[in-house]
C-alpha cells in the first residue's frame, strides 16, 4: 500500500529540524508499487496479528523441478505494519532459511537449487485479535 504523508507532518518535521538546527534527513526510499513489477501470480488474504503462520504465500508446501528457481516477490501490507517473512528450504538433506523482517511493502528475493522443498511462514505485526490484508505478488525465473 503506497505511503502517504501528510503536508502539516512533512512541514513540523522540517520546522522541528530547523528550530533544533539539525537539517533534514534525506529524502525517504521510494515507495514500493507491486504493479509495476509484472508479476504472474497475485494472493489477495488475510492473517492474524503476531502469530506466526505457514502458508501465507497461498501454498502449504512447494516442490521444485529439477532447474534452479529464483522468486521475485512485492508483498503490500498496511503501511504501518511489519510482515516478516521465513521461507524455509529443504535440499538434498541440507535445510536454510531465508529472513526478511523489514517493515512496510518490501521486495524481496529467494533462489531454490534443483529438486527442493519449501514453505512459506509469515508473522504480520499489528494491534492484538486483529485481521490484516495483504497482497502477495509473485513471480518466478529459471537460472
Amino acid at each position: 500500500m503506497k505511503r502517504t504523508i501528510s503536508v502539516l507532518a512533512v512541514a513540523a518535521g522540517v520546522l522541528g529540524a530547523t528550530l533544533t538546527g539539525i537539517s533534514p534527513a534525506s529524502a525517504a526510499a521510494p515507495a514500493v508499487d507491486c504493479s509495476t513489477g509484472e508479476y504472474t501470480r497475485v494472493v489477495n488474504s488475510y492473517v492474524p496479528t503476531n502469530v506466526q503462520r505457514p502458508a501465507v504465500d497461498g501454498h502449504s508446501y512447494n516442490i521444485g523441478g529439477p532447474l534452479e528457481y529464483t522468486y521475485e516477490v512485492c508483498l503490500d501490507i498496511p503501511d504501518t505494519e511489519t510482515f516478516t517473512i521465513e521461507v524455509r528450504i529443504w535440499n538434498n538433506g541440507t535445510q536454510s532459511v531465508f529472513v526478511d523482517d523489514r517493515p512496510g511493502d518490501k521486495v524481496f528475493r529467494y533462489s531454490l537449487g534443483p529438486n527442493s522443498f519449501w514453505q512459506v511462514y509469515g508473522t504480520l505485526t499489528g494491534p492484538g485479535s486483529t485481521y490484516l490484508y495483504y497482497t502477495w505478488n509473485e513471480k518466478q525465473t529459471t537460472a
